[in-house]
């Protein structure tokens, strides 16, 4: 009976052991499964990593692979960083670069998420893919390391401007702040104000004018003796109104940045293409 206890008690503590031994070490930053760097190298990358993640407070991940189970590197690269816990802050702020070589191609993808998404719009990881590709032929570790650069460099310029009028929600979606609505309150004072003096000049124009004097005067209430006109001199005022016009002229993508939901529903960005 002892014995069944002990072999119990083993089985147990190995089926409860393996989520130990199968977890992954997020403090490396480069997981190379593709095999495609040299140890050195990726110590290297993984140093320069560390700079990027301590001077921009965002997370850093490199990864590549020649076994996507996906069709697209998007959900390879998303669920990587989702179900291994990347990610700085409140948001998971970060970015992943892999290199996919599944299909025996170059499928690279930048993922983006948190306040990295606001960073890195979608004209910004086109020109970060573009420095990539340019250094594509002088092998692996020269993309990465472009990747790093062109990264660092935008992010030191903080949010991308077509962002800037952009939040985080709760749940780490991209929206638009909200603005006071000035055009259409600004559109409703002109019209009222327009209608105001329209109905004024109307009310003026019904007045008729007076072209003598005794229209003033109650008939019969003045008896003249003598009549004479002098005509002395003219005093002639006027007053001009002026007029006035005014003229007015007007999906999975918020400001500048397109962004995706993983399969664990958290919000990315990113953008990839085949080199």
């Amino acid at each position: 009976m002892k014995r069944n206890i002990y072999v119990f008690f083993a089985i147990f503590l190995f089926f409860l052991a393996i989520p130990l031994t199968n977890a992954l070490d997020t403090s490396l930053k480069v997981y190379d499964y593709a095999d495609l760097l040299t140890d050195g190298e990726e110590a290297t990358l993984k140093s320069e990593v560390q700079k990027y993640i301590d001077a921009y407070d965002m997370d850093m991940v490199l990864l590549t692979t020649s076994e996507n189970p996906y069709s697209d590197p998007y959900d390879y690269a998303a669920d990587f960083y989702d179900e291994n816990g990347f990610g700085k802050n409140q948001y998971k702020d970060g970015v992943l670069f892999i290199i996919d070589r599944t299909q025996g191609y170059n499928d690279v993808y930048m993922l983006t998420t948190g306040e990295a998404i606001r960073v890195y719009d979608d004209n910004r990881i086109d020109s970060i893919l573009d420095d990539i590709a340019e250094v594509k032929e002088e092998g692996y570790y020269q993309m990465f390391h472009a990747f790093i650069e062109s990264s660092s460099f935008y992010a030191s310029k903080g949010v991308a401007p077509s962002n800037k009028d952009t939040h985080l929600t709760k749940n780490g979606d991209l929206a638009y702040n909200r603005k006071f609505p000035w055009f259409p309150f600004g559109l409703i004072s002109i019209i009222v104000s327009s209608v105001i003096v329209g109905i004024l000049v109307a009310k003026n124009k019904m007045v008729k004018q007076a072209t003598s004097a005794s229209l003033y005067l109650e008939k019969g209430s003045v008896n003249y003796t003598r009549k004479e006109d002098r005509f002395l001199h003219t005093n002639t005022s006027s007053v001009y109104i002026g007029s006035s016009s005014s003229s007015s002229g007007g999906s999975g993508r918020v400001g500048g940045s397109s962004t995706r939901s993983s399969h664990s529903g958290t919000s990315h960005g990113g953008g990839g293409r085949r080199m």
